[in-house]
């Protein structure tokens, strides 16, 4: 056998040893998905659900680029559609969910995001968040996204909330401060379900290109608790208005991405 074949085979086994999970994505693109630019509701769309809460929360929607109620921008990397869910003030949030088997291996999630605040300043916090659930009872980690001002809500940031980071989390550096509203990012989180750790964070500005990517050294938290089996989109604040805006979700087995480097090593290698 070949060294360049050892190499791919050594990286298969470790894919199909780490988890019994494969690589998932959720690019709210039809035919799979029905948008509209008023929005069409997401829950009950390939798997995603309005978790039960008390108080009930509200549905996402899956919006089309073009025309789209809340005036949402093309994302730059995007396709026709995205999803999107409005806070309506109280306790009436925005919340999709969708379940998934996390296994015990190592992943990395990405998603493309964007938000905004449509109502009557000044806004509230919390403007949204992404999470592992359920979080009440398992392990997880979170970002949380916060208003720089909630009186012009013309800027926000990016915290994340672990065991060494108690609500309302911490900003991993400056590239995750200072956000535009109306603009898209994406984000990208590395953890291992083995370990209970987070160890890289990155984020990148869409439309500059421009990337950071930070390797950090966090745990889960509640990391006694039983595994998490969901993950879920969150729109939040009790002033009507808050609105994030999702895209281009991606759930990668690590190993993949051995994979893949490996791949490339051998076609340079040709």
């Amino acid at each position: 056998m070949t060294i360049g074949r050892s190499i791919l085979a050594l990286v298969g086994v470790g894919l199909l040893a780490c988890t019994a999970s494969a690589q998932w994505t959720a690019d709210f693109e039809p035919p799979a998905y029905s948008g509209s630019a008023a929005g069409t509701v997401l829950s009950g769309q390939q798997g995603w659900y309005l978790p039960v809460t008390s108080p009930p929360g509200k549905d996402y929607n899956v919006f089309t680029y073009a025309n789209n109620a809340y005036g949402f921008v093309q994302n730059p990397e995007g396709g026709a559609q995205f999803a999107a869910g409005r806070s309506e003030g109280s306790t009436n949030y925005a919340r999709a969910e969708h379940l998934y088997d996390w296994g015990t291996g190592e992943w990395t999630v990405t998603w493309d995001i964007a938000a905004q605040f449509n109502g009557t300043l000044p806004a509230s916090d919390y403007l949204g968040s992404f999470s592992l659930q359920p979080s009440a009872t398992a392990r997880y980690w979170q970002t949380l996204f916060v208003w720089n001002n909630l009186n012009t809500a013309d800027k926000w940031h990016i915290n994340y909330i672990t065991r060494e980071n108690a609500l309302p989390g911490v900003t991993p550096g400056p590239a995750w401060d200072n956000l535009d509203p109306n603009h898209w990012y994406r984000l990208w989180t590395t953890f291992s379900m083995a370990t209970g750790g987070i160890t890289e964070v990155a984020i990148k500005d869409l439309t500059t290109g421009i990337k950071t990517t930070l390797q950090v050294n966090w745990t889960f938290v509640n990391p006694t608790n039983p595994d998490p089996t969901a993950l879920r989109f969150f729109t939040g604040g009790t002033v009507a208005g808050n609105i994030c805006a999702w895209d281009n979700l991606n759930v990668i087995p690590e190993p993949a991405s051995l994979l893949l480097m490996a791949s490339m090593w051998l076609l340079r290698r040709r």
